[in-house]
């Protein structure tokens, strides 16, 4: 796998859940937006691993909207989550196949 995606594996405690949240960027009438498609809450690790691949695979075939520039995939470690918290994020661009790993 491309990039850094286990963040904080040295602060997580043994029972930590995560949210994945995933997020559609969509340029309207010329502000950038961030609209929520799915969030899912309360996950343990091997569930968070298993629908974090299952959302990849899913999102990578999901056609754009007009005016939409990205789907992001983003995990956060802990049920009030922030954007300090955050496990692992993936970015789709449009007319890409690939997700973009980035770090926070």
């Amino acid at each position: 796998m491309v990039g850094q995606t286990n963040l904080f594996d040295d602060i997580l405690e043994t029972e930590e859940r995560f949210v994945i949240v995933v997020q559609s960027l969509e340029d309207k009438n010329g502000r950038l937006l961030k609209r929520t498609l799915r969030e899912y809450s309360s996950l343990k690790h091997d569930q968070m691993e298993s629908l974090f691949d299952h959302l990849k695979s899913l999102f990578a075939e999901e056609a754009f909207e007009e005016g939409q520039s990205a789907f992001s995939i983003t995990v956060y470690t802990n049920l009030d989550y922030a954007a300090d918290h955050v496990y692992a994020h993936v970015k789709r661009h449009r007319g890409k196949k690939d997700w973009t790993h980035t770090s926070k």
